[in-house]
């Protein structure tokens, strides 16, 4: 079942210790693999349709320290609708605006999204999750949907998630959206990292990092996933059915739940 990882600080970090952990996560979803950065609005994806944990791209994104940004998508694959093929693995991108905008999904939706009539965007490959994006997309240019509509764009997500499975994660390089889908599909979760950082364990290798020795006393934000990745850190369920958006490592719209 695919997973999900999102990023979001106040200041440029290596996604190293967390794709770490994450890169495992490819042993139930071995269909591809993908990872989204900005640099401003410029959006770099690295993806492939291969196992991340076979891959020596991925061992770079894992040991390159240089591969920084305040926000990372990054997204596993267990292919259900579209072929193991480039054009279907995820992050998507797309230029909306001066922006690039970028999309990662996990789980399934119906073929009644398909019938959406007059895409302004279109799919290059043949997931729903793709066309979810162009959809999304193209409603938010029709209707002059900014950015910062965080309840408009709540309310657009929560109408796709009754034709499915849905949990999101997308950026236009300001912001992360991170969307759950309405029923708990899957699992979708946060941590917090704020000074004093302290020494934290992967769940899924023996591998641990002091971060105090790794972030400046001013940092901070937040990493999430479809499961935890660490032993040693409090993560919290999101919500089901509602947006959280985070802006430089603070929540700027959405409640996280207690």
């Amino acid at each position: 079942m695919c997973e999900l990882l999102g990023l979001n600080f106040k200041l440029p970090v290596s996604p190293s210790f967390s794709f770490r952990g994450f890169r495992h996560r490819s042993e139930g979803n071995p269909h591809g693999w993908g990872i989204a950065r900005y640099e401003g609005k410029a959006c770099q994806i690295l993806k492939e349709a291969a196992d991340a944990q076979e891959s020596k791209l991925a061992e770079f994104v894992r040991d390159y320290e240089l591969f920084q940004s305040k926000i990372f998508i990054g997204h596993v694959r267990d292919a259900t609708r579209g072929g193991n093929t480039l054009s279907n693995t995820h992050p998507f991108k797309r230029v909306f605006g001066s922006s690039e905008v970028v999309l990662a999904h996990n789980g399934t939706l119906e073929s009644l999204l398909l019938e959406y009539n007059g895409l302004s965007f279109y799919p290059v490959g043949e997931t729903d999750s793709e066309y979810l994006f162009c959809v999304l997309l193209t409603i938010m240019a029709a209707d002059q949907i900014q950015f910062t509509d965080y309840y408009q764009i709540e309310r657009i997500l929560q109408e796709f998630n009754k034709l499915g499975k849905m949990n999101l994660l997308f950026s236009e390089g300001e912001h992360l959206y991170i969307y759950r889908d309405k029923d708990g599909h899957n699992g979708l979760c946060m941590t917090e990292r704020i000074s004093p950082f302290g020494i934290k364990s992967l769940q899924d290798e023996d591998w641990e990092i002091d971060l105090a020795e790794e972030k400046s006393p001013g940092q901070r934000g937040f990493v999430i996933a479809s499961h935890p990745l660490t032993k040693n850190e409090t993560w919290t369920d999101l919500v089901p059915g509602s947006l959280i958006v985070l802006r430089d490592g603070e929540v700027v719209y959405g409640n996280l739940p207690k």
